[in-house]
C-alpha cells in the first residue's frame, strides 16, 4: 500500500470540541458544557460547573476597556474606534488555560489589541502556578486531577506541566547556582553528604552574620569524598564564601577532613585559616557502637559533660577523665575518642555562650535539612539524568530555606567572629635580619 493510499484511509483522532465562556452567557448565567439536572458525582465535578467570580471579572474588565475605548454600544462617536463583535481566544488562570470570547476592536489603522486580555496571556501566570502546585506535592501525572476544572478549561497535560515544571526548576537552579554570597555575612559552614536513591550529592548550609540559615550550594557526587568538598568549596568562595576565617561544623567524614585539611589547615592550629568543630552526637554513637549498654551508661556523664563544661580547663579536666574510663573499657573506644579530642575540645576554645556552644556542637542544621530534602524527593521514582536531579534538590533548598528558623544566641555572633579571627591571625616571626622565619 502506497503512503498516499495508507494516509487517506487513515482514520484520524477527532478534536475535542472547547466551548469558550462569553460575556452574554455569563448575563445569562449560562455555564457552557453542564445541563442543568445532571447528577455530579464529584466535588470537582460541582466546582467545574460554577463559574468562578475570577473568569467573570476578566470578562467584566474587557468590556470596560472596550467600552472606554469605543464609547457606549451603538454609539458614533467621532475619533473613537468600533466594536468588532468577538473572537475565541484563551487566558492563564489559576493555573488552567480557559477559553473565552474576546470582545474586538477596529480602527482605520486596523485592529487593537486589549491591553487587559495581552495581561492574562502570559504563560508566566501558569507556570508559576504549576510551581507552585509541584512544591504542595501535587505530581505532574496528577496535575490535572488535584485542581478543581474551571468551565472551558484546557491546555493541562501531562506534558505541558511537565513543560512548566522543568522551566520554573531550571531557575531555581540557576538561582542557586549564581547568587551571590557577599552580602550574606556567612560566619559557620555545615557540609554533609546525602544519598537519593542511585544519586548523591554535598550539601553546604551557611549561618549568616544575622543569625539566619542560607543554603550555599550543592555539589552532585556519589560519596562524600575530598575531592567534591574541595570543588563545593571553591566554588562557594567564587561567588563570595570568605577565603579564612570562617568555622565549620563536621561529623567527622574522612572526605570532607580532608579537604579542610588541604585548604584550610584546620588540622594545625597555629596556622590554620579556618576553625573546625567536630559533631558530639556522631563522636558518640562511634564510641557508644564498641561499648557494651552498660559501659555507655557509666561514660556518658562524662561525655557530654566536656560539652557542657563551663570553660576550657573544665572541659579538659572531663576530658581526662573520660579517658582513663575508656581505657579500661576498651582500647578502641579510647583511640576512637583521641582521634576527636582536639575538634571536640575547640568547641571551648571559641568561648561561645551556653546556646550558640549547643547550637554550634552538633550537624543537627543540616542532618534537618537533608531530612526535609527526601521528603520533598520522594515522589520520584527514577531520576531521568543529572539535569533532572539537580533541578528537584536546588528547588527543595531553596524552599526548605524559607522554613529555617533564625539560630537561638545570634546576638552573640559577632563576639564568635571576633574569636574566629583571633585564632586565625597568626603573626611571623622576624629574625635579626629583618626577614621572616
Amino acid at each position: 500500500m502506497s503512503t498516499e493510499l495508507y494516509l487517506a484511509n487513515k482514520k484520524r483522532k477527532p478534536r475535542r470540541k472547547i466551548n469558550a465562556i462569553s460575556v452574554k452567557e455569563l448575563e445569562a448565567g449560562q455555564v457552557p458544557g453542564f445541563e442543568p439536572g445532571s447528577m455530579l458525582d464529584s466535588q470537582h465535578l460541582l466546582i467545574s460547573a460554577l463559574l468562578p467570580p475570577a473568569v467573570k471579572e476578566f470578562l467584566a474588565q474587557c468590556e470596560s476597556e472596550v467600552k472606554s475605548i469605543c464609547g457606549k454600544k451603538h454609539a458614533r462617536e467621532e475619533g473613537l474606534l468600533s466594536r468588532w463583535g468577538t473572537q475565541g481566544g484563551s487566558i492563564y488562570l489559576g493555573g488552567q488555560k480557559v477559553a473565552v470570547k474576546k470582545p474586538r476592536v477596529r480602527g482605520a489603522e486596523g485592529e487593537k489589541q486589549l491591553s487587559t486580555y495581552e495581561q492574562f496571556q502570559d504563560p508566566s501566570l501558569f507556570d508559576a502556578q504549576v510551581f507552585q502546585e509541584g512544591i504542595r506535592r501535587v505530581s505532574q501525572r496528577d496535575y490535572e486531577k488535584g485542581l478543581p476544572k474551571i468551565a472551558a478549561s484546557f491546555g493541562m497535560s501531562k506534558s505541558k506541566v511537565s513543560k512548566s515544571w522543568v522551566k520554573s526548576t531550571e531557575n531555581q537552579l540557576e538561582k542557586l547556582r549564581t547568587r551571590s554570597l557577599k552580602e550574606l555575612g556567612i560566619t559557620a559552614v555545615f557540609i554533609d553528604g546525602k544519598r537519593f536513591s542511585k544519586l548523591g550529592a554535598v550539601v553546604a548550609l551557611g549561618v549568616g552574620a544575622d543569625g539566619r540559615k542560607h543554603v550555599l550550594g550543592l555539589y552532585q557526587s556519589s560519596t562524600e569524598n575530598s575531592a567534591a568538598c574541595r570543588e563545593l568549596l571553591d566554588d562557594l568562595e567564587r561567588r563570595g564564601l570568605p577565603e579564612n576565617e570562617l568555622l565549620f561544623i563536621v561529623d567527622g567524614g574522612s572526605g570532607l577532613n580532608k579537604a579542610l585539611d588541604e585548604k584550610y589547615q584546620t588540622h594545625d592550629l597555629k596556622n590554620c585559616r579556618a576553625y573546625r568543630v567536630r559533631c558530639y552526637v556522631h563522636k558518640w554513637r562511634n564510641i557508644t557502637d564498641v561499648l557494651s549498654p552498660k559501659q555507655s551508661e557509666e561514660a556518658s556523664g562524662l561525655f557530654w559533660a566536656i560539652r557542657e563544661a563551663r570553660d576550657l580547663p573544665q572541659a579538659m579536666e572531663c576530658a581526662a577523665a573520660l579517658e582513663k574510663l575508656l581505657g579500661k573499657f576498651n582500647e578502641s573506644a579510647l583511640a576512637s575518642f583521641l582521634e576527636a579530642k582536639d575538634d571536640l575540645l575547640a568547641l571551648h576554645r571559641l568561648g561561645l555562650s551556653a546556646q550558640l556552644r549547643r547550637f554550634f556542637s552538633t550537624t543537627n542544621p543540616i542532618e534537618s535539612l537533608n531530612s526535609l530534602l527526601e521528603e520533598d524527593t520522594r515522589r520520584v521514582k527514577r531520576w531521568q539524568d543529572s539535569a533532572h536531579f539537580q533541578r528537584w534538590l536546588a528547588t527543595a533548598c531553596l524552599q526548605n530555606e524559607k522554613r529555617m528558623r533564625r539560630i537561638r544566641g545570634f546576638r552573640s555572633l559577632p563576639a564568635l567572629v571576633v574569636r574566629i579571627q583571633s585564632l586565625c591571625t597568626h603573626e611571623k616571626t622576624v629574625d635579626s635580619d629583618g626577614q621572616a622565619a
